[in-house]
């Protein structure tokens, strides 16, 4: 026993001298690096977006084409009695007078349900009582009252040009910083951006048109025509009388009364028709319309100059491409010499893509390393497209030229 732990301690000391020994040998701790001298690292941001304003000239529209007014109401042929004929300036209406109905004794027989005298349509008799007329001058022909319809065809072959106003629309563009030039003095970058305007343009003018006048004429039967404007039938109450004269009451005890047809008579059939055109330049007016907007795709590279730190200017040029839609409105209107306007509208939309370029010159004031603001003037060319419009009352077309429009932009200005 006394020998094992004689052999432990030899060995624990030897363990002991050994370790001291290679803890010796060990190279002295890594010691942490000092940075404090290494230089700053500064992020320099590489993209700028802006967003603002582009304030363009209006787009030039050269309005054409010719249309028709048909005639709002058509009278019928000019034979056949009794019929309901709607003219423009009045009406003739079938005939609504009524005869009471008598008893075997000639006395007005009593509706027991309503206690009211009945009655019946008269016999046919040429006449009519129910019609009306607009103005006096359709008594030009006595003992005859004239009634009309209308329609035009524009023939004025004359093509209508108009600017339409400069509009803002809003824009935005980014950029990316691409490298200097010449040593450090300019930077060059490449630019996408997209803005939106609005198209509007309108003109109303007279146009040439051939007017045509249908007019039937209805006889008055020598009666005294009444004063214009006038709406027959007419009529009075009287009281119901017995062979002898005498007041007929109803069961109520009150006097039995029927209305009496005091109406002017006319011709319900037309005595004479009468067709007529003539062309003049101030009976027809036209209103053109064209309401849309227009965006603008852009591409292309910046060269950009500094003048100091904050203060630089830049000029970008590039290929744009300009999506249009437009929708395009056409009123025509006919006024005749007597009565409302007759009116219809056409109406169509189209949608175009129309290739093109660019060119923007700008001032840019930084406030601060990542914000500030800039302004300058920007040049735009796209062509031109064709809108027509086409129906059974319209063949119009719309010229829209989008070519060398110019303008302003300006806005805000964030670097990232």
């Amino acid at each position: 026993m006394k020998r094992l732990r004689s052999l432990v301690f030899a060995l624990a000391s030897t363990f002991g001298v050994a370790f001291a020994q290679d803890e010796e040998r060990r190279a002295p701790p890594v010691e942490i690096p000092d940075f404090s001298n290494l230089d700053e690292y500064i992020y320099e941001p590489k993209s700028v977006v802006t967003m603002g304003f582009r304030y363009l000239t209006g787009a030039k529209t050269l309005f054409s084409g010719k249309g028709s007014i048909a005639r709002p109401n058509d009278p019928g042929a000019v034979t056949g009695a009794n019929l309901s004929r709607v003219y423009h300036d009045g009406a003739v209406q079938p005939d609504a007078r009524t005869v009471a109905r008598l008893d075997s004794s000639g006395n007005p027989l009593i509706d027991p349900q309503t206690n009211t005298a009945a009655f019946d349509p008269i016999a046919p008799d040429g006449r009519t009582n129910s019609w009306n007329y607009t103005d006096a001058s359709q008594l030009s022909l006595p003992g005859f009252v004239r009634f009309s319809t209308y329609s035009a065809e524009i023939v004025d072959p004359r093509a209508r040009e108009t600017k339409g106003g400069a509009t803002a629309g809003m824009d935005l563009a980014v950029s990316r910083d691409m490298g200097k030039l010449l040593g450090s003095a300019v930077a060059w970058n490449l630019v996408a951006g997209v803005s939106i305007n609005d198209l509007a343009s309108s003109r109303n003018d007279f146009v040439r048109a051939r007017i045509s006048t249908l007019s039937d004429y209805f006889s008055l039967f020598g009666a005294v025509p009444p004063g214009a404007p006038f709406s027959s039938p007419s009529t009075t109450t009287e009281n119901v009388v017995d062979a002898v004269g005498n007041t007929v009451l109803g069961a109520d005890g009150l006097a039995q009364t029927l209305s009496v047809d005091t109406s002017v008579l006319l011709a319900n059939e037309p005595a004479g028709r009468v067709t007529g055109e003539a062309e003049n330049d101030s009976s027809v007016q036209n209103r053109w319309k064209l309401k849309g907007a227009y965006y603008t795709f852009r591409a292309g590279p910046t060269l950009s100059y500094a003048f100091t730190q904050r203060f630089r200017a830049s000029f970008s040029a590039g290929a744009a491409m300009v999506f249009a839609g437009t929708s395009y409105t056409v009123t025509q209107t006919l006024q005749p010499e007597i009565g409302a306007e007759i009116s219809n509208t056409n109406f169509s939309e189209a949608y175009k893509l129309l290739p093109g370029y660019f060119a923007d010159a700008s001032l840019h004031l930084d406030l601060t390393e990542r914000a500030g603001f800039y302004a300058g003037a920007v040049f735009q060319s796209a062509g031109n497209y064709t809108h027509r419009l086409e129906s059974e009352t319209a063949n119009y077309a719309s010229k829209v030229d989008l070519s060398n429009q110019s303008g302003v932009r300006a806005g805000l200005s964030i670097r990232f």
